[in-house]
């Protein structure tokens, strides 16, 4: 599913409010000079294509010797791994049309070190949703990518990834202590509930599925805000409790809104 909520328009919108600025990567529109701008600053970046989801045009991006290497999945669902010895031979995997004047557009994104204990990237899910004018949680979950995800670094339930409770990722695959967990999940509300707020300013929409990593030392990190969000995530959880409160809240907002 693509996010009509483009990732750049995001970026813009959420740096005006100082605790979601706090909270993104640095990201930057797409340019070769840009490109490699990150890619001397950072250990690895991402580029990810505007609008495109499930995984779909996300490449991570890293220097290995001399070569530069990337490994992801094009608009179209292909995976690509190589090492190229020039980044503008990366930069034509991403722009094959671009002798017809015809550029996709992406953003560059510091990568950040989001990893549960035995290495395997990690993600969370934040489900978030308009009832009677308040902003509410509807729901958190984690997700725990494949030893494939570590080359790719693509946290997705489209790309395989393991749907868990956010108590299971916190307390089992990252060892948190109650304070430390608590402290976690309060900022993730926080974050999310106003990062829903300054999104709907400009875009205005019932609920928010909104994507985080979690630094080493537990500081959320917003990645993206889905407009669109699914929720088939939650129904392998909990006994489909979340799931079910989320539906209940989606009647509540069809009978405010007939």
């Amino acid at each position: 599913m693509s996010n009509p909520l483009g990732k750049w328009k995001q970026k813009l919108l959420l740096q005006q409010n100082p605790l979601t600025a706090k909270s993104i990567p640095q990201t930057s529109i797409y340019s070769l000079a840009n490109l490699l701008d990150f890619i001397n600053r950072y250990e690895y970046i991402f580029v990810k294509h505007d609008t495109s989801g499930q995984g779909r045009g996300i490449f991570k991006v890293y220097k290995r010797n001399e070569l530069y290497c990337f490994n992801g999945f094009s608009i179209q669902g292909d995976q690509i791994n190589k090492c190229v010895p020039a980044i503008k031979d990366f930069h034509k995997v991403l722009h094959p049309f671009e002798k017809f004047g015809k550029l996709g557009n992406y953003i560059i994104q510091e990568g950040v070190k989001s990893l549960a204990l035995n290495g395997l990237p990690i993600s969370i899910r934040v489900h978030v949703q308009n009832l009677k004018g308040k902003w509410v949680i509807g729901g958190m979950y984690g997700k725990i990518g494949t030893a494939a995800t570590i080359e790719n670094g693509i946290v997705n339930a489209h790309r395989g990834a393991q749907v868990v409770s956010i108590d299971d990722l916190l307390s089992v695959h990252l060892k948190m202590g109650e304070s430390d967990k608590k402290d976690a999940i309060d900022s993730l509300k926080k974050i999310s509930i106003t990062a829903a707020k300054v999104i709907a300013t400009h875009f205005p929409c019932r609920e928010y599925g909104i994507d985080f990593g979690l630094e080493p030392k537990g500081k959320p990190v917003l990645l993206e805000v889905n407009s669109t969000p699914g929720i088939s995530g939650f129904a392998h959880i909990e006994n489909k409790v979340i799931w079910k409160r989320i539906v209940k809240n989606r009647k509540i907002q069809n009978e405010i809104d007939s």
